[in-house]
């Protein structure tokens, strides 16, 4: 079976998508929770590096607040390079283990990876899946979200890298910018042509 990247800007609605396919029987990866558990585990080195590099964002019970630190690194380059260089190398160790782990099982493995092409660890899996959603959806979605206003999603978003080039290099695409009834469809093509070797090539 085949191992499965899921990417797409943030707002597309991968996490949606992931949870529909683990429905389905994917045994999936979701990178944003495994760094978030890695925030929770006062224990884990992401989360000591954090309390010595970025102090202001643990409150007084010893947590690290992700509003603070979104906060902190939003629209500052350098500050958001100190976190991804602690954050990133611990992440990408660990989903090269899940990955190494599913190689030869017989069910179908989706790891979530907001930053694919970026680290290129494309490179990892048999097959990509981009989800994507209209620019104005995205953004609404985005302000909502985080509670920011139109110029400072805008300012977020543009670190992303451009949507185009992602979808060229990707084998299926997602466009989620209808219902829930009509991404359920499209998850359902998608999990026919997973489980399908012809559909595969091979």
């Amino acid at each position: 079976m085949p191992t499965v990247a899921l990417t797409g800007p943030l707002g597309g609605g991968k996490t949606t998508v992931l949870n529909l396919l683990k429905k389905k029987g994917a045994s999936v990866y979701d990178v944003d929770k495994v760094i978030h558990s890695y925030y929770r585990d006062k224990k884990s080195s992401v989360y000591r590096e954090i309390k010595r590099m970025f102090p202001q964002v643990i409150t007084s019970m010893g947590n690290i607040s992700r509003k603070r630190l979104r906060e902190v690194v939003f629209n500052n380059k350098r500050e958001l390079k100190k976190l991804e260089g602690i954050v990133h190398p611990v992440i990408i160790e660990d989903l090269k283990r899940w990955v190494r782990d599913s190689k030869n099982k017989r069910k179908i493995y989706i790891a979530e990876v907001p930053l694919l092409f970026e680290k290129r660890l494309h490179t990892l899996f048999n097959k990509v899946v981009f989800v994507y959603a209209p620019k104005r959806t995205i953004l609404r979605r985005v302000k909502e979200k985080f509670g920011l206003s139109t110029r400072q999603a805008l300012l977020f978003l543009s670190l992303n890298q451009k949507a185009k080039e992602k979808i060229k290099r990707s084998d299926f695409v997602i466009r989620n910018a209808g219902s829930l009834e009509d991404l359920k469809a499209k998850v359902d093509y998608l999990w026919e042509n997973l489980l399908s070797p012809e559909k595969r090539g091979g």
